[in-house]
């Protein structure tokens, strides 16, 4: 599998590739899961180096995550260092069981999620914040102030609707009469970004996963292509309602995008994992030696309690939504 660095690796970078903030909360959840011992500052400027971040990038993006909470800043004597607080990384868990679910293969029991509201016309913000954060979850309108999905979300649901402080509301889980699921995916729904970014998806990262197959991936450019390639997956995932297969359209792209994914993440791992101790251990051996990687079915399998549930937003939860917020009010951002 190894193979040697190639003189001009071509890597699957995104015209404006991830920001640095991103690569750091991806290296940390995908390569330095749960640990308790935060990394020293020089490592994780080293780390992003190896994507092309300059050093005073790197040391901005370290001090900001910091100052949002998304990381805890440790002093030793002149040595500062960073690791993901305890509850940023039960969040970083959770998303990482989202990235990798598959319930569009559960059977369809044709019911609905819906969620009722009102709000004040005047009250701009609420309205767009509210619809933008049930957009997140998946949801999409049937009417100005009717919103469903296609699974059972009503606990998600109602945790928006109380985080918005949107008492005439309601909150439902049901079969729609009168209209036929395609009629309300055409009128909820707009696949096209969502369609367009597993295409591209499938374009830049089939033939990488063919290279891979072919012995010639190197542990540096493993580390690029899988942490960059779980960025785009990111803003794919994004867009996409996830519908169940009984309402998806034909020739739906996200089987085959997902199956590039799963591939590419899963066999490149282990190179990977490798150059990121390597990058580390030019710091702190001892360190290097704690780093892991995920597979597919490693996060999978995770116990579902193994995430406590909070009564209160993380850090890093409200860090999350907000940035995908703004992505979504500005699309084809990332579709390049």
């Amino acid at each position: 599998m190894a193979g040697t660095e190639p003189e001009s690796a071509s890597f699957p970078r995104p015209r404006r590739g991830p920001e640095p903030q991103r690569l750091l909360t991806i290296l940390l959840g995908d390569y330095w899961y749960w640990r308790p011992e935060p990394l020293p500052s020089r490592a994780l400027v080293a780390l992003l180096a190896e994507f092309e971040i300059t050093t005073v990038s790197a040391r901005a993006a370290l001090r900001r995550l910091a100052e949002r909470g998304l990381v805890r800043r440790t002093q030793i004597g002149r040595t500062t260092s960073y690791g993901a607080p305890t509850r940023s990384t039960e969040e970083i868990v959770t998303r990482l069981k989202e990235l990798f679910a598959a319930d569009d293969e559960e059977p369809w029991d044709r019911r609905w999620t819906g969620v009722a509201f009102s709000v004040p016309e005047d009250d701009r913000d609420s309205r767009r914040n509210l619809r933008d954060d049930l957009r997140l979850l998946g949801f999409g309108p049937v009417f100005d102030a009717l919103w469903v999905h296609a699974r059972d979300r009503r606990r998600e649901a109602a945790a928006v609707l109380d985080r918005h402080h949107v008492s005439t509301s309601g909150v439902f889980h049901t079969e729609i009469e009168g209209m036929p699921g395609e009629d309300i995916v055409a009128r909820a729904f707009d696949l096209a970004p969502a369609e367009h970014r597993y295409r591209r998806f499938i374009e830049i990262y089939e033939p990488i996963r063919q290279r891979m197959h072919g012995g010639e991936i190197a542990p540096r450019e493993a580390l690029r292509v899988r942490t960059e390639m779980s960025a785009r997956w990111r803003q794919a995932e994004l867009v996409d309602p996830r519908l169940p297969r009984e309402l998806a359209p034909a020739a739906w792209p996200r089987d085959a995008a997902r199956d590039c994914f799963v591939d590419i993440y899963d066999t490149l791992g282990p190179l990977a994992a490798g150059r990121f101790r390597q990058v580390v251990a030019e710091t702190d051996t001892g360190l290097a030696e704690l780093a892991t990687f995920h597979t597919f079915l490693s996060v999978r399998d995770l116990p579902a309690d193994g995430v406590p549930p909070r009564a209160e937003e993380t850090a890093h939860e409200r860090a999350t939504r907000d940035r995908n917020a703004r992505a979504l009010r500005r699309p084809g951002r990332d579709d390049n």
